[in-house]
C-alpha cells in the first residue's frame, strides 16, 4: 500500500490536531507538541523545519541544519527522540521517511540522535541495513529504576551498602532538621521557577549551561507541563529557604527527572541525593519506572539505577557506482 506524504514547515494548528491523535506521545515527554514547538521558536532561527506525515500513520518531526537531517530538538535539551506513531510502527513508514529525506538535494546524511536501545525505531532500522549505509554510535546512557510497590521494597532491592547509607542519611536529616517537601501547582509556579534556577546555578557546570535561551525554553516547558498536568517541580524547604529541587515530566507509568539543583551548604546532609530519595518515596505507588535521563552521574547508581544505552544512528544512501 502506498501512502501520500505531507510536509509541514511550521507548527500549525492543523499539525497540532494531527499530532494529538497519536498514542506514543503519551509515553515520551520529548514528543510533546508544545515542547517541540517551543524549542523551534527559540532555537530554530537558521534551521529548516521539515515535519513529514502520512495519512495519520506517523509524524517524523525533522529539521535540516547544515545539510544534515535531525529530529527536532537539540540533544542538550531533549533526552530522547523518536517518530510519532499509533499502535504500530511499520517498516514501510521508516523507509518512506528515509527516502524522502535522502532525496533532498545536497543532504549529507540523516543523523538520528538519542535513540533508546530498546526502541521500535532502532529495531526496524537494523532490518534496513541492506537498503542504506547505516552507522551506530554509542551516545550516552540513561540510568533508570524499575519501581516496586512500596518504598521498603525499593530499599530492600538496593545493595546492602547503599541501603544502609540511604537509611542513615534519612535518619540524620530527619532527626536534625525541620523540613518540608513542597510541590508546585498552578498558583505558585511563577514564584518557584526562579528558585529552581537559583538552585541549579549553584552548580558551576549548570550555571554555565543555563544561558538565556535555555532558561527561556526550560521556563516555558516547566510552566506548561505543570499547567497541563504532565510535569511537577518539587522542593525541600528548611526555615522558609528552598535548599533542593528537581523538575520531572510524568506519563501514565513513568517519571522522568529532567534536572535538579541543591544548596551545597547543606551537603553534610546530602540534600541533593535525599531530594531524589524523598521523590521516590512520595511517588512510588503512582509510577512503575523513574528515569533519570541521560548521564552516568554517580549518585544515580547509589539510589539503584541501571543503565539503558542511547545511540546515534547515521544513515546515508549507498553510493552508486557507474
Amino acid at each position: 500500500m502506498s501512502y501520500k506524504l505531507k510536509t509541514f514547515s511550521e507548527f500549525s494548528d492543523e499539525l497540532e490536531n494531527l499530532w494529538s491523535t497519536f498514542q506514543n506521545i503519551n509515553e515520551n515527554p520529548f514528543l510533546n507538541f508544545i515542547i517541540n514547538k517551543t524549542w523551534f521558536n527559540i532555537f530554530g532561527g537558521n534551521i529548516d523545519l521539515k515535519i513529514i506525515s502520512a495519512e495519520k500513520k506517523f509524524i517524523a518531526p525533522m529539521i535540516i541544519k547544515d545539510n544534515i537531517a535531525y529530529f527536532c530538538g537539540g540533544k542538550d535539551l531533549f533526552d530522547y527522540h523518536d517518530l510519532i506513531y499509533g499502535k504500530n510502527l511499520e517498516k514501510q513508514f521508516i523507509k518512506l521517511v528515509l527516502d524522502e529525506l535522502l532525496s533532498i538535494k545536497g543532504l549529507k546524511k540523516i543523523e538520528l540522535n538519542s535513540i533508546l536501545e530498546d526502541s521500535k525505531l532502532l529495531k526496524i532500522i537494523t532490518s534496513l541495513e541492506n537498503d542504506y549505509d547505516i552507522e551506530y554510535i554509542n551516545e550516552d546512557v540513561c540510568p533508570m529504576i524499575n519501581l516496586p510497590e512500596s518504598f521498603e521494597d525499593y530499599l530492600s532491592n538496593l545493595s546492602k551498602k547503599n541501603r544502609h547509607e540511604i537509611r542513615r542519611k534519612m535518619r540524620k536529616f530527619e532527626n536534625n532538621l525541620d523540613f518540608k517537601v513542597i510541590e508546585s501547582n498552578k498558583s505558585n509556579i511563577d514564584l518557584l521557577i526562579p528558585e529552581f534556577f537559583r538552585l541549579m546555578k549553584l552548580n558551576p557546570e549548570k550555571k554555565q549551561f543555563l544561558n538565556k535561551k535555555r532558561i527561556d525554553f526550560m521556563s516555558k516547558i516547566i510552566k506548561d507541563s505543570i499547567n497541563r498536568g504532565y510535569g511537577f517541580l518539587n522542593f525541600i524547604e528548611i526555615k522558609n529557604e528552598m535548599i533542593a529541587s528537581s523538575f520531572s515530566f510524568k506519563t501514565k507509568e513513568k517519571l522522568f527527572v529532567y534536572n535538579s539543583g541543591f544548596n551545597n551548604n547543606f551537603s553534610e546532609y546530602s540534600v541533593g541525593l535525599l531530594n531524589h530519595v524523598y521523590n521516590i518515596k512520595d511517588k512510588i505507588q503512582n509510577f512503575k519506572v523513574i528515569d533519570f535521563l541521560r548521564g552516568p552521574e554517580e549518585y544515580k547508581y547509589r539510589i539503584g539505577c541501571e543503565d539503558k544505552n542511547l545511540l546515534t544512528i547515521n544513515i546515508k544512501a549507498f553510493r552508486s557506482w557507474e
